[in-house]
């Protein structure tokens, strides 16, 4: 967990210095709820064998989220935002109850360009990378729960759009796609073998609000 905060920080660290010399500098945060889809190839092939065994189990292919933010705007037209986003991907078997989470804590990095514009409403393009920590747990009555673990740098290329409601408020909206894969998902602490992926690759959508504090030079 420290590793990947430190990755984070360091690529906001460098985004901040290539972009600030340009004037004033806006500081501010955001809150969003998101709605993902996710790939998960290797997870819904063994649910497509267990339904084939008789069970009957949703595959796992979209959540709801949300997730919160800092962003700095060096200027009036770059933005660089921290984002901490947890994933909810869960699915459970709908007779014995059977449960399979697959939550994730995502710390994202995006480097955002906005075109200019006269109105209220800005639009623009980002992109970054991101460390995915997958702590999952798969229970099943009458049996020790199982823990699932596994981490992977992901990268995401998103389109943005703000829409100032009053000075130092406004709403958000973005829609993307996120690459973000684990490789190497472990059971109670051993790798599967062979490797067993958990994919969190897929569509993003998110809606949220912002808030800034006064520019300072």
């Amino acid at each position: 967990m420290r590793r990947s905060l430190v990755v984070i920080l360091l690529t906001f660290a460098c985004a901040t210095a290539i972009v600030a010399p340009a004037g004033a500098t806006t500081w501010g945060g955001e809150v969003f709820g998101a709605f993902n889809t996710y790939s998960m190839k290797d997870w819904n092939d063994a649910i497509a064998a267990a339904n084939l065994a008789g069970a009957n189990i949703d595959e796992i292919n979209s959540g709801f989220g949300g997730g919160l933010g800092v962003r700095v705007w060096p200027n009036t037209n770059w933005m660089i935002a921290g984002t901490w986003e947890p994933l909810f991907a869960s699915t459970k078997e709908s007779v014995s109850g059977d449960e399979l989470k697959l939550t994730s804590n995502s710390f994202q990095a995006t480097i955002g360009y906005f075109f200019p514009s006269a109105s209220k409403g800005r639009f623009g393009i980002g992109a970054g990378p991101g460390m995915y920590l997958l702590n999952g747990k798969g229970t099943s009555a009458g049996s020790p729960d199982v823990e699932y673990k596994g981490t992977a740098i992901g990268f995401h290329v998103v389109g943005m759009g703000e829409w100032e409601v009053s000075p130092g408020f406004g709403i958000t909206g973005t829609a993307g796609y996120r690459m973000a894969n684990i490789t190497d998902t472990e059971e109670d602490g051993v790798s599967a073998t062979p490797k067993f992926e958990t994919d969190y690759s897929g569509v993003v959508l998110r809606a949220g609000m912002t808030f800034s504090m006064p520019s300072s030079k």
